[in-house]
C-alpha cells in the first residue's frame, strides 16, 4: 500500500474518531426514532395469508368425461401448465372477482374509503393492490397473499378468493352455454319440421307402392325375366307396370330418403350437443387443484421493524458523516 492510501486511511479513521460524538448520538437518535416509528403504536402491523393453487388442464365435463375416442380428452387429474396459469391469473385479476371480495368483506369499510368520495373506485384499486397479489412461480402454481390487519380475516379473503374462481369461472361458461343452447334449439326445430316434412313425403310415395328402390328395382329386374322366359306376358305385362310406377317415382323417394338420413344424423349431433352443454351448465368440475389453504397467521409480515431501524440508523450515520466532511472542506477552504 502506497504511503497516499496509509494517510487518506490514516485520515478517515481520525476523522470518525474525532466526529464520534455526533456520529454515535446522531445514530443512536435515528435507531430510538426507528424503533418508535416502526412500533405498532405508529405502524399498525398486518399480517400475510398465503394459498398455492395449481390450474387443471380442463374444466369441460363433457370434453373429460362424456365424449369417446375424443383426440381433444385430457386427463381431469392432470395439473395444468403455463398457458393454463396464465388463463387462471387473468381470471384472479378480474374485475368481478375484486367486486366479489370487495362486497362480501365490505372493504370500503374496511379499508376507511368513502363510498362518496368522487375518487373512491381508485382509492380502492389501489388498497386492493396493495393487499392482495397474485403471481405465478417458477413451478407453474398460482400463489395468492392476502395482507391484513386481521389474520383470521386475511385468511379468510385468501381462501374465498380460491373459491371464487370456480364462480367466476362457472357465470362465463354459463352465459355462453344458454347462447349456445338458444342456437342449437333453433336448429332443432328447424331440422326436425323438415325431417316430418321429408317423411310424409315418403309416405305419399309409398302410398304408390315404393318402399325400397335398389332391392325393388332388383326383384322386378329377376321376376320380369323370369316371366319372359316360361312366356308369361300377363305377368310380364304387370311387371312391366310396376317398373314404369318405380322409375316414376324411384328417383324422388331415393332423393328424399337420403336427405332424410342426413337431417336425422345432424339432429342426433345437434341434440348430443345439447345434452352435453346441460351437463355442463347442471354439474360443476373444479378449475383448479388446491395445493395450500390459507390458515391464520401468528407473525406480523408488515412492517420489518427490524430493517426499518437498521435503514434509518445507517442513514443517519452516512448522512451525518457526509455533512460534517462538507462542513470540514468548507471551513478549510475559507481557512486558505
Amino acid at each position: 500500500m502506497s504511503k497516499a492510501n496509509l494517510s487518506s486511511s490514516g485520515n478517515i479513521i481520525l476523522d470518525l474518531y474525532k466526529w464520534r460524538k455526533p456520529l454515535v448520538l446522531l445514530t443512536f437518535i435515528a435507531l430510538v426514532l426507528g424503533a418508535v416509528i416502526s412500533s405498532p403504536l405508529i405502524i399498525t402491523p398486518k399480517f400475510k395469508s398465503t394459498s398455492i393453487i395449481y390450474p387443471t388442464t380442463t374444466n369441460s365435463i363433457s370434453q373429460a368425461l362424456l365424449v369417446e375416442h375424443n383426440p381433444y380428452r385430457k386427463d381431469v387429474l392432470e395439473f395444468g401448465e403455463e398457458l393454463e396459469a396464465d388463463r387462471l391469473l387473468q381470471i384472479l385479476n378480474t374485475d368481478e372477482m375484486q367486486a366479489h371480495i370487495i362486497q362480501e368483506f365490505n372493504l370500503f369499510k374496511h379499508y376507511n374509503i368513502n363510498r362518496e368520495d368522487l375518487h373512491a373506485n381508485t382509492w380502492m384499486n389501489l388498497a386492493f393492490i396493495e393487499h392482495f397479489s397474485f403471481r405465478r412461480t417458477e413451478l407453474m402454481s398460482i400463489k395468492i397473499e392476502v395482507l391484513d390487519e386481521d389474520p383470521t380475516l386475511a385468511a379468510d379473503m385468501c381462501n374465498r378468493v380460491v373459491d371464487l374462481i370456480d364462480v367466476v369461472v362457472k357465470r362465463v361458461k354459463q352465459k355462453r352455454a344458454e347462447q349456445a343452447l338458444v342456437i342449437l334449439a333453433k336448429r332443432d326445430i328447424d331440422l326436425s319440421t323438415r325431417f316430418f316434412a321429408l317423411h310424409d313425403s315418403l309416405e305419399v310415395l309409398r302410398s304408390h307402392g315404393v318402399l325400397d328402390v335398389s332391392v325393388q328395382a332388383e326383384r322386378l329386374t329377376e321376376y320380369y325375366a323370369k316371366a319372359l322366359s316360361t312366356g308369361n306376358n300377363t305377368g310380364a305385362r304387370a311387371l312391366k307396370k310396376e317398373f314404369t310406377n318405380l322409375a316414376q317415382y324411384g328417383g324422388d323417394y331415393f332423393r328424399l330418403f337420403e336427405e332424410l338420413e342426413l337431417v336425422q344424423e345432424q339432429l342426433s349431433i345437434i341434440r348430443f350437443e345439447k345434452e352435453n352443454i346441460s351437463v355442463e351448465l347442471n354439474s360443476e368440475l373444479t378449475n383448479r387443484f388446491v395445493i395450500n389453504r390459507a390458515i391464520p397467521t401468528d407473525k406480523k409480515a408488515y412492517p420489518i421493524r427490524w430493517l426499518i431501524v437498521v435503514f434509518a440508523g445507517m442513514s443517519a450515520f452516512i448522512m451525518t458523516l457526509v455533512l460534517l466532511y462538507i462542513r470540514q472542506t468548507i471551513s478549510t477552504a475559507n481557512i486558505e
